[in-house]
């Protein structure tokens, strides 16, 4: 339930804690320790001696240095101050000094999953760590016969990830900050949109108008430039972490044959209310072959929204002027807004629940 105004200012936009929000990639996670910090709070990660990825607390309990400036030890994290080892379920396993091994000498771990090449991480409730919340990759197009996905890069972006959800859900402003990139005139700021919602799947289906392709959009669709092609674009959102670019381009005089796909994935985790990760990915119904100049155009586009986003954020918290102008393209943002506000609104009614609970418990 929207309470106010001030709880759709997307610069304070809160997160929800019993959901799972991507922590790296497959390839970033190895025997050295690695230093995220999701949710406000510091985590170290890396892999034991079999290879199972660790999430930890990034403190150690005894004088506070982070264990992240320690070292793996087979399946242990050995602080680098006092050489306390902690297991990969937080607790210590050996303290160099002594024998006795206090209780108290421990670490919080994290629920990880590794699935497909992401580390998923949930930083709430380990018992409500249900891995089939995770959203399902088929969908997503990450495990899916015929389709090539690709982790390209992971960005951090110095702004709310609610700025990134509004950004991602309104692709009207590909026709102008990434203008020339993604079409060739005003398509996508033209288009007929359809709105869908689903569970906590939100979807806008952008209609463009019969065109064709500027050369170098052209070569990365594996189209031919010059020619008239139908395109369709579908942003859907999985809130409060997710957002994909579905396009599909198919030729008007093959009606029938399969169109050429290709989905862009932003994972987007926060790690705190003015800082958000951003893990990329590409899917393609062919084989992309990507060459490094190719990623690296992807890293541009990616990187004009980050130089929006921050100035947007730094305009917010030097001037402190919250007010808005909402126009029709800022339905689905406004939407992700209200649909990430029910999941922090449930989290509360569930605590104060478990408080009741347990105060009536203590009164009788």
């Amino acid at each position: 339930m929207i309470r106010s105004k001030q709880d759709l200012y997307p610069a304070e936009q809160g997160y929800p804690r019993n959901q799972w929000y991507v922590a790296a990639f497959s390839h970033e996670v190895g025997q050295q320790p690695l230093a995220r910090t999701f949710l406000d709070t510091p985590v170290l990660l890396y892999r034991d001696s079999g290879g199972r990825p660790v999430a930890l607390y990034d403190r150690c309990p005894h004088r506070s240095l982070p264990l992240t400036m320690g070292t793996i030890v087979g399946d242990r994290v050995r602080c680098g101050y006092h050489g306390m080892e902690f297991g990969p379920d937080g607790a210590c396993a050996h303290i160099p000094s002594q024998s006795h091994l206090p209780a108290a000498m421990s670490v919080r771990s994290f629920p990880i999953v590794e699935k497909w090449q992401w580390m998923w991480i949930w930083l709430g409730d380990a018992d409500k760590a249900d891995e089939t919340l995770i959203p399902d990759h088929h969908w997503l197009g990450l495990e899916r016969d015929g389709y090539w996905a690709t982790p390209f890069f992971m960005m951090e972006v110095g702004g709310n990830y609610q700025f990134l959800h509004d950004n991602l859900l309104d692709s009207t402003h590909v026709s102008f900050l990434h203008s020339g990139a993604l079409d060739s005139g005003d398509e996508m700021a033209a288009a007929k949109v359809t709105i869908e919602e689903e569970g906590q799947i939100l979807r806008i289906i952008y209609d463009t108008p019969r065109g064709s392709f500027p050369d170098s959009v052209a070569a990365y669709f594996r189209v031919e430039p010059g020619r008239v092609y139908d395109r369709t674009l579908v942003n859907e959102t999985f809130v409060p972490s997710i957002s994909i670019g579905k396009q599909a381009i198919r030729d008007p005089a093959r009606p029938d044959g399969r169109p050429t796909e290709l989905y862009a994935i932003n994972a987007l985790t926060p790690a705190s209310a003015r800082h958000t990760y951003v893990f990329h990915s590409q899917i393609t119904s062919f084989d992309p072959q990507w060459k490094p100049e190719d990623i690296e155009g992807v890293r541009g586009i990616v990187a004009q929204d980050k130089v929006a986003v921050e100035a947007i954020q730094q305009r917010y918290d030097a001037y402190g002027d919250t007010s808005e102008v909402s126009i029709k393209p800022d339905n689905m943002g406004i939407r992700s807004r209200r649909a990430i506000q029910a999941l922090l609104a449930a989290e509360a009614a569930a605590r104060d629940a478990v408080r009741g609970a347990s105060k009536g418990k203590a009164v009788g």
